[in-house]
């Protein structure tokens, strides 16, 4: 009988040998710049190599069509195991019934190399279908040579300071004072930053919240902010035709004083060559001695529910999250590394990405929902509303809301 239990025993070790051997598994990646495909390149050679059993398929494609194509590949059911995507969209995912969660597939001193708030930030319905890939934090961006020529001599720590210069930028120079995002891409985070430091929400709840509360006197003291700014002049003319990229040019160029955004301008306007003397700061706050709640961003990697390789899937996974090769692509992308071994690489120790991780303490993530697309959508165009002077502040909050619980309802 032993021997017997013994020839079984070899044969499904066998057998889980061979289904594992030869298992080739597809990598979808969005480009976060030209360093991405070739980072990711060396990343699955150097896989492929201490994994010969294992083949990678890498797919790099761009981020502006990264959300069309990813939905499309679900509905066919053609999509790759690995799935690099923005955590966002993470609860439409889990409740199609797309993702795997990783909770039992990954070892807990692997999930221990990732700061508590990225993982938390991560999970849905306490599981976690995503884990961080990548992280960013935004600053405030002050021009001080315009500062100057409006007799200011230091960057705004409190949003009445921020109002107060653009106010005198645009009275004392040929630029403007703030800039403020009005189409595409993060252009309702745009938002978040006043919102969030007059302690008001999109929803009742970070995850799966079931009730807008853009309506209550934060929301609409916000948006009363952003309002009064615009209409009296201290922002860019035309708000709602610029988006992020947009609003950079302006401040590369010096025509616009203050902004928020990521640590990638920072490198641009050095690798451009811009004469300009700037600080990369913390997102004002409400009071001088606290500092502002600024935007958290996470990206994350997924495991597909219909993968038919998760084990070498997974080995993937983790294999991409070591030091060096984190290092390799997500610091010359301008951004921050996710787990703690990472962010002590050399390659992060610029004074750009610095200036990001000590705002990460003050980061706040934005609220996740099966709707989240859609919710978004609404808040968009009422604030383009807003911003148009189609609306007044009451008035697109309200309707916001109106239209946000009827999405969340049906």
């Amino acid at each position: 009988m032993k021997q017997g239990a013994l020839k079984l025993a070899t044969l499904a070790v066998a057998a889980s040998t061979l289904a594992f051997a030869g298992a080739t598994i597809r990598v979808a990646v969005p480009s976060y710049g030209d360093s991405t495909k070739p980072a990711f390149e060396k990343m699955v050679a150097d896989f492929e190599k201490a994994n010969p059993d294992i083949k990678v398929k890498l797919e790099v494609g761009s981020w502006s069509a990264w959300q069309q194509k990813l939905q499309t590949d679900f509905f066919s059911g053609g999509n790759a195991d690995v799935i690099y995507s923005t955590r966002g969209w993470v609860p439409s995912y889990v409740a199609g019934g797309k993702l795997e969660p990783l909770d039992a597939l990954l070892p807990k001193d692997f999930i221990a190399k990732f700061p508590a708030s990225l993982i938390n930030a991560a999970k849905v319905d306490g599981k976690l279908y995503a884990l961080p890939s990548v992280t960013s934090a935004r600053n405030l961006y002050v021009n001080m040579d315009l500062l100057k020529k409006a007799g200011i001599d230091h960057a705004p720590k409190t949003w009445d300071e921020l109002a107060a210069d653009a106010k005198a930028v645009t009275e004392k120079t040929d630029a403007a004072g703030y800039g403020i995002q009005g189409k595409e891409v993060e252009m309702e985070k745009y938002f978040y930053y006043i919102l969030w430091n007059m302690g008001g929400s999109v929803l009742n709840k970070t995850i799966n919240g079931d009730q807008c509360t853009l309506d209550n006197p934060a929301g609409i003291k916000a948006a009363s902010f952003y309002d009064n700014l615009i209409k009296k002049g201290y922002t860019q003319k035309n708000v709602v035709s610029y988006n992020r990229e947009d609003l950079q040019e302006l401040f590369k160029q010096g025509k616009l004083a203050m902004m928020i955004t990521h640590g990638l301008l920072a490198k641009q306007i050095g690798e451009e060559g811009h004469k300009i003397h700037f600080v990369q700061t913390d997102v004002p706050g409400m009071s001088p001695d606290k500092k502002g709640v600024t935007l958290g961003v996470i990206d994350a990697v997924h495991l597909s529910k219909n993968s038919k390789a998760k084990e070498a899937a997974v080995k993937f996974m983790m294999f991409s999250m070591k030091p060096k090769y984190q290092a390799d692509w997500i610091a010359k992308a301008g951004l921050l590394p996710v787990t703690i071994e990472a962010g002590k690489e050399k390659a992060f120790d610029k004074p750009y990405l610095q200036a990001m991780i000590a705002a990460v303490p003050n980061a706040k993530f934005t609220f996740i929902h099966p709707k989240s697309t859609k919710i978004i959508d609404i808040l968009k165009n009422k604030l383009q509303a807003l911003y148009s002077g189609k609306m007044s502040p009451e008035e697109a909050m309200k309707g916001a809301c109106k239209k946000i619980n009827r999405a969340i309802k049906h």
